[in-house]
């Protein structure tokens, strides 16, 4: 009788950890939990370190604690009942990211990654539906990471000054970047844990090798965002003679591809009297890209978009891109274009991935085009960015190829 007393907490604890479960995939993962008991003080599991099992405080309190280069320990959170870490080494030994220390005495369930296994050979719809949600968990916890890390940086740039603001940003790019890869990186080693081991079959294989796919396809965004803000551009633009409407619709055909999106309404809207225009193709459709992909990204609803291609006035061609989105918060409108800056509020809905670089890169395309990009936005209602390219560079493009006769 204590012992069904005792599982029948366990069950009502794992369908709070874990909602999205049904009944019979928390009756399984009960079975594979223990419970156990650490003293306050006690070091759960330690940066660093391999790990294996998935931790759940059902009473207590414990601190999340990282290090910095000089091994100055960094509390970022405070974790509680319900909360629960080291979920990826549920899938296979891994490099703990964190160390976890008790506050007070603390009850847990731990689950191992062998206990874990044998229940998902006779309910591999159990492991996908899982790890669907720790990952998202994953990611909330690289976002308390990175904001701590940021706080830090902050307190830096206030004392050394210039000297520290350019600190500040390196050391926040890497933070960032390093966490941003984190999660696509955790899900790849696990899936391909699982399915070294033989664990993955039919439907749950195909699933892991399109999530390892996609996990692939973003670091290699992120890496390509990285080097051409290192590069800066240092060469002069390639001006070439482009017809925006096509420009455009090649890069909303890549922004689609890369966002996974191909159900949001984008609506096209060209001038019938566009002057031709002299550009760098490949960095311009790499600045719209920026833009559009924000404009996917931060508009959850999957409301309508638009695009238009005017001329505002005589010399000047204009790029407006519209989306019906979150919006972006006046506080925000002079840092929206700064290296590394991303447009997410504590406790918010809607977490958005990226290291903070599509608007800067996009910025520096149109200034070395001699153009400029305009922000009109109202939180909640959405945002335009609009990108003016003056006429005066078809003027100096032509003077350009006379000189050369």
């Amino acid at each position: 009788m204590v012992d069904a007393l005792v599982r029948s907490e366990t069950d009502q604890l794992l369908q709070q950890i874990f909602p999205e479960l049904d009944y019979e995939d928390i009756a399984a993962l009960s079975r594979a939990a223990m419970p156990c008991v650490y003293p306050a003080g006690v070091d759960v599991c330690r940066e660093g370190e391999l790990g294996d099992t998935l931790y759940i405080i059902a009473s207590g309190e414990a601190d999340v604690v990282v290090h910095a280069a000089n091994q100055q320990e960094i509390m970022i959170d405070t974790i509680a009942t319900n909360a629960y870490f080291g979920e990826m080494a549920m899938l296979g030994e891994t490099t703990r990211s964190a160390t976890i220390r008790t506050r007070v005495v603390c009850h847990m369930l731990e689950i191992s990654h062998h206990a874990f296994l044998a229940i998902t050979d006779s309910n591999p719809g159990l492991l996908r539906r899982l790890l669907g949600q720790v990952i998202g968990h994953l990611r909330r916890n690289d976002r308390a990471v990175i904001q701590a890390l940021n706080v830090k940086n902050s307190e830096l740039q206030r004392t050394y000054a210039d000297l520290a603001e350019q600190e500040q940003l390196r050391s926040q790019f890497i933070a960032t970047l390093s966490h941003e890869l984190r999660t696509p990186l955790t899900s790849i080693r696990g899936y391909l844990g699982l399915i070294n081991k033989g664990a993955l079959h039919g439907d749950s294989l195909q699933v892991a090798m399109g999530s390892i796919t996609r996990n692939v396809e973003s670091m290699v965004v992120l890496t390509n965002q990285m080097m051409l803000l290192h590069e800066m551009f240092p060469k002069s633009p390639d001006l070439t003679l482009v017809e925006l409407p096509d420009l455009i619709v090649e890069a909303l055909r890549i922004t689609r591809e890369v966002v996974e999106d191909q159900e949001t309404a984008v609506k096209l809207n060209f001038s019938p009297a566009l002057p031709p225009t002299f550009a760098d193709k490949g960095t311009l459709i790499l600045a719209i890209r920026a833009i559009l992909e924000n404009a996917f990204k931060y508009n959850p609803n999957k409301t309508k978009i638009s695009v238009r291609v005017y001329c505002p006035e005589e010399g000047v061609v204009a790029i407006a891109i519209q989306d019906e989105g979150i919006g972006i918060p006046p506080c925000a409108h002079s840092r929206i274009f700064d290296p590394f800056y991303r447009l997410e509020t504590e406790g918010g809905t809607h977490l958005f991935p990226g290291i903070g670089a599509g608007l800067t890169i996009a910025n520096m395309v149109i200034a070395r085009h001699n153009g400029r990009i305009e922000l009109s936005s109202q939180l909640g209602v959405g945002s335009t960015f609009t990108i003016f390219l003056p006429a005066q560079y078809v003027k100096a493009k032509k003077n350009f190829e006379l000189d050369r006769m």
